[in-house]
């Protein structure tokens, strides 16, 4: 079964949030007034439903172009179609893209700290979390000691490990922090009672962090068609893994499979993505920046970008290696 993509109108797009280092500057789900204008567009729209898998055709939406894509290589969520739950009372919101944090397994996680001084508590998790910055400052303490006045600054790219059983705190002061979590579950919280005292530093047993001006780039240079950096584990290998790849326009893959799932998010950019084996750029669909793609293990894609520059995070479980197959015009 195939599933084919029509236009629709564009979305409203925040110009507010276009100061975001290059993860999702236009993603309009980062702005709290877009949830209101979102919510009038499902009220007035038809219901609908993704089926991956069924044997029936489906009619999706996208803005700009018609493609067809194969829904058992690929699945994907526009920024508008991805569900957040309501404001918890510690001022956070998640939405659940991957898996059940809350039991075994790889999951994957946005999450979003909302502005106002709203921080959780000292807690630690099972299991290592790896989380990226996609956008706004997110404060981080490790330790008992809950002094959010003295928390680490952790700007929009930054890429965060929270080791297992390890405590540490987070949140956000003056403006929104979005993140994406990414771990094997599962990924509950444990309480632990606060203590009065300055927080003197991040315990690297805790967590550690890398900067966006801290990557290291497979082609230092830049000057690369495709480039990646590598921020956790190694792809050709089994296990967890973590990389920011970067297309520079007109540059788009071979069509190939993976031997594992890949779940990515579109942090800047228009990403083109085909499925099947015949490379014809026209017969593309754009996945704007804030989308999240699947790309399903042993199926056959390929993709890249067009006239602007790409971003993508990819998480998955090793080995992530890429396989070419014969391509057909």
């Amino acid at each position: 079964m195939l599933l084919r993509v029509i236009p629709i109108s564009s979305t409203h797009i925040c110009l507010e949030e276009s100061r975001l280092w290059p993860l999702l500057a236009h993603a309009p789900e980062l702005c709290l007034h877009h949830r209101k204008l979102e919510r009038e567009e499902r009220m007035a729209a038809q219901p609908w439903r993704l089926l991956v898998g069924a044997s029936v055709a489906l009619i999706l939406a996208i803005p700009g172009h018609t493609a067809e894509l194969n829904p058992a290589a690929l699945a994907y969520r526009l920024p508008e179609q991805i569900r957040w739950n309501s404001p918890s009372a510690a001022g956070s919101q998640n939405s659940v893209l991957v898996g059940d944090p809350s039991k075994p397994g790889l999951y994957v996680v946005r999450n979003k700290w909302l502005k106002g001084n709203h921080f959780s508590r000292p807690h630690f998790h099972p299991n290592d979390r790896f989380i990226t910055v996609l956008g706004g400052t997110w404060w981080m303490g490790s330790g008992t000691n809950f002094d959010p006045d003295n928390s680490v600054p952790l700007p929009a790219g930054t890429f965060v490990t929270h080791f297992g059983k390890q405590v540490h705190w987070d949140g956000a002061k003056d403006e929104d922090a979005s993140l994406l979590i990414f771990g094997e579950g599962p990924g509950t919280s444990t309480q632990v009672e606060p203590t009065a005292g300055n927080l003197s530093g991040i315990d690297p047993k805790a967590v550690t962090y890398t900067l966006p001006d801290q990557y290291k780039w497979r082609d230092p240079t830049g000057a690369a068609g495709v480039n990646q950096v590598v921020l956790h584990g190694d792809p050709t290998k089994s296990g967890p893994y973590v990389v920011l790849n970067r297309f520079k326009p007109g540059n788009f893959s071979k069509p190939h499979f993976h031997p594992n799932d890949r779940f990515i998010t579109v942090v800047k950019g228009t990403w083109w993505v085909a499925t099947g084996n015949k490379v014809d750029r026209e017969n593309t669909a754009p996945m704007p920046a804030g989308s999240f793609v699947t790309h399903f293990g042993k199926q056959v894609h390929w993709d890249g970008a067009k006239d602007e520059e790409v971003w993508l995070l990819i998480v998955g479980e090793g080995p992530g290696t890429r396989t070419l197959v014969d391509a057909t015009n």
